[in-house]
């Protein structure tokens, strides 16, 4: 009973320990969020195509009505191999926080051993065992437990934990990276194809008025000139098509790799449609403030700062004495047959006190170390929000004015499409002669190559303005099949993640 009675009095001891160690004072200063100074509105005007929204950027590829780069994106999402790299890192810093965590838990050992001796106490070694010989047996167990004071050890938590948000805030930034660079692809792809055709239809009119150029020359009608220039002109569409087909065969084979596949394997999804993937007619853009919070780069120079100052309250408690409870306990004994006896048992208990006095250059200089990542963590803060403004503002900026481009150059291809009429109906009444005709046909070829090109600008800056407002701010989370929703709060991230990524 008495033993039982020291067992419940021992453990009413630890309980009181473990509260005063959870509960005690935390060295170090708390991370206080910094002021994010932002305007009330854009610098660059919500013109041609764009609009003020106070809603966020949903899955924004959808919105292109495209159902092969839907596809596209969500096999990105599964498969590319620097998504699945950077889920590995994440699944280190998991690690990391959990080994930080151990630390405030009394680590066990148990050992145990059996063995035979004997004492050699004269020159020449006993050939038999002598009554100098015998036995020992032991079985037991010991405990070792520093308890956290100072709250040294929540702290290097509290740095481990905003790691490892850091480190998932850095996955969705390459999530929103690799959906555009796909979609980028994607539209280069769609446009080099379109390309392709309209060169096929203007090297088919090339030929047929250097057949007519031909024909003029010997009949007296044209000089050499002249068909040097249009067989000069079949060539160079010849040549452009060889290029475009090259280059074509190209983006597709870096929308593989992005997607974690061989080059060729996408040749079947994508076929050789033409049709250049068309963003929405208004792209709504919410508020500075908004819009910055949501950029995963921020909030992972942010989460990354957060554990910076943690660092310091790691670094400080260096300078306050550490407390350690070493425990022992177990059976020993002589012989096999009595180990278990509780007459052998034996047990000890105490505390160890260990303080750098020292040693303070050392610590202080670790301080020093500590407060100098923090500034630099800051500084890198505010230039990621800087570089946001900017990446943002010059969006904003290419997406207007490619949208007036495109509707000038459309503009412009309409006037040559007119023209071209006009010379159709020329020619049939027998006021104009088929060569005019052919080369207002080429000028319109020309324009239609601008428009192909100011509508393919358009849809890449349609992209590039998505990413740069943070891509889709739907919160999500690495899984094996593709990102997965969680909600918004990091205490319920930190929870999420516990289960892996894998």
């Amino acid at each position: 009973m008495a033993f039982l009675r020291s067992a419940k009095n021992s453990c009413t001891t630890l309980a009181l320990t473990v509260g005063f160690v959870l509960t005690g004072c935390m060295v170090g200063p708390d991370y206080e969020r910094p002021d994010l100074i932002t305007p009330d509105a854009w610098h660059s005007d919500l013109k041609a195509g764009l609009e003020a929204s106070a809603e966020g950027v949903g899955p924004w590829w959808e919105s292109f009505d495209d159902p092969i780069l839907d596809e596209l994106i969500l096999r990105t999402q599964r498969n590319n191999l620097d998504l699945r790299i950077l889920m590995t890192r994440i699944d280190a810093a998991r690690a990391q926080y959990g080994v930080a965590g151990s630390y405030l838990l009394p680590t066990i050992d148990g050992d145990g051993y059996a063995q035979w001796f004997r004492s050699e106490g004269g020159e020449v070694p006993i050939p038999n065992l002598t009554d100098d010989s015998g036995r020992s047996f032991k079985l037991g167990g010991s405990m070792t437990w520093e308890l956290d004071l100072w709250g040294q050890i929540r702290r290097s938590m509290e740095s481990k934990e905003n790691s490892l948000l850091a480190s998932i805030e850095n996955w969705r930034d390459l999530l929103v990276t690799v959906r555009a660079e796909v979609a980028t692809s994607y539209v280069a792809y769609r446009t080099l194809r379109r390309i392709v055709e309209i060169t096929e239809v203007g090297l088919v009119a090339a030929e047929h008025n250097f057949d007519l150029t031909r024909q003029s020359y010997d009949n007296g009608m044209s000089t050499m000139t002249d068909v040097l220039s249009a067989r000069s002109l079949v060539a160079s569409l010849e040549s452009g098509l060889h290029g475009y087909v090259a280059d074509a065969t190209q983006e597709l084979n870096r929308i593989s790799v992005l997607v974690g596949q061989t080059p060729g394997s996408l040749n079947e999804l994508l076929g050789e449609g033409s049709r250049i993937p068309v963003p929405p007619a208004t792209i709504g853009v919410a508020m500075p403030a908004n819009v910055i919070r949501q950029r995963p780069d921020v909030r992972a120079a942010e989460r990354n700062l957060a554990a910076s100052v943690a660092g310091i309250g790691v670094a400080e408690a260096d300078l306050l004495p550490s407390f350690t409870l070493l425990g022992s306990v177990g059976l020993q004994s002589p012989t096999s047959g009595s180990l278990f006896d509780w007459s052998n048992r034996y047990w000890s208990v105490g505390p160890s006190l260990d303080w750098q006095l020292l040693n303070w250059g050392r610590v202080s200089s670790q301080i020093d170390l500590a407060k100098a990542e923090a500034g630099e963590s800051l500084a890198l803060y505010e230039k990621a929000v800087l570089g946001a403004y900017r990446d943002i503002e010059d969006a904003l900026v290419d997406f207007s004015s490619s949208e007036l481009s495109r509707r000038d150059t459309e503009a412009a291809r309409n006037d040559s499409l007119g023209a071209l009429v006009l010379a159709e109906q020329s020619y049939e009444q027998g006021t104009l002669n088929l060569t005019r005709v052919i080369e207002t046909e080429l000028q319109l070829l020309e324009q239609e190559f601008s428009l192909i090109n100011a509508e393919a600008q358009v849809a890449l800056a349609a992209v590039t303005l998505y990413k740069a407002l943070g891509g889709d701010w739907s919160p999500v989370l690495p899984s094996a099949d593709g990102p997965v929703a969680v909600p918004t709060n990091d205490e319920s991230i930190v929870s999420a993640t516990a289960g892996g990524t894998s």
